[in-house]
């Protein structure tokens, strides 16, 4: 999703991109509601309300970062969400975590900060500007809320209802900074915000479902993988190579998740 959004921001502004596939995200979920493959039903419209402006937030401030950052560094960023959510399940949901899921919290958000300074030299040096920088942090404060969100509803609210949530008030919050800089897409920009917008649904659909067993700070170990695939792949598709200390960091990332995974399964 990163990459496609990577490759339409070429052209387009990052809020409109974000906007373009909350739009079709939703068009997606009551086109199939409208089919009657879906049946929506919503428990706690608060809840999801709260889950649709945190995550409508962190899009827009993610999609705002990948258009002037390396795709991997905006995509790193934004996932060193799993720290903010340790510590919202920890005042929120009273999830407890063990030290050696804390050391393994710390080992890749050392990954994260490797890599991250791995590629500032192959940026170019405005390319990572603090401004840009910062916006893909605070997006993963949002996304570290969202996340949380999810996983205290995720038990009566189903995965759809969340998405669609998500896309309708992800739509408004994006579509304000729109109607202020909005760019006519070309049939090519339409191409990848389409791809975007199915990587899109996919990739939230599945981590609603798995949020319901899996808790949430090991979800977001898991979700660590996230920034390392888009960093193959900014390298292969986008031909944003790092440096040596970007491999570093991303080797140091997945021994993170590694340790992670480890740790539930010897719990």
């Amino acid at each position: 999703m990163a990459v496609c959004a990577k490759e339409a921001a070429r052209h387009l502004p990052g809020a409109e991109i974000a906007c373009l596939r909350f739009i079709l995200g939703a068009a997606t979920v009551l086109g199939l509601a409208a089919a009657r493959v879906l049946r929506l039903r919503a428990y706690n419209p608060w809840a999801l309300l709260l889950r649709g402006t945190l995550g409508g937030s962190g899009v827009l401030l993610y999609f705002m970062a990948i258009s002037h950052l390396p795709v991997g560094v905006a995509t790193l960023l934004n996932n060193s969400s799993p720290l903010f959510v340790a510590v919202f399940s920890w005042l929120f949901l009273r999830e407890p975590f063990s030290v050696r899921t804390l050391f393994a919290l710390m080992l890749t958000s050392l990954g994260v900060v490797l890599v991250v300074l791995g590629n500032a030299p192959a940026a170019g040096g405005p390319a990572l500007s603090l401004k840009w920088v910062l916006m893909g942090l605070g997006s993963a404060v949002f996304a570290g809320g969202a996340v949380t969100t999810m996983r205290a509803m995720r038990k009566r609210e189903g995965a759809w209802e969340s998405f669609l949530a998500l896309c309708v008030i992800g739509g408004v919050i994006t579509g304000v900074p729109t109607v202020f800089e909005h760019v006519w897409p070309t049939s090519r920009d339409w191409f990848w915000v389409a791809l975007t917008g199915v990587f899109s649904v996919g990739s939230q659909v599945l981590l609603t479902y798995s949020l319901r067993d899996v808790p949430a700070v090991r979800a977001g170990l898991i979700l660590q993988l996230t920034p390392i695939l888009t960093f193959v792949l900014g390298a292969l598709w986008l031909a944003e190579f790092p440096s040596w200390l970007g491999w570093l960091g991303s080797a140091v990332t997945i021994g993170g998740v590694s340790w992670g995974m480890l740790t539930r399964r010897s719990g």
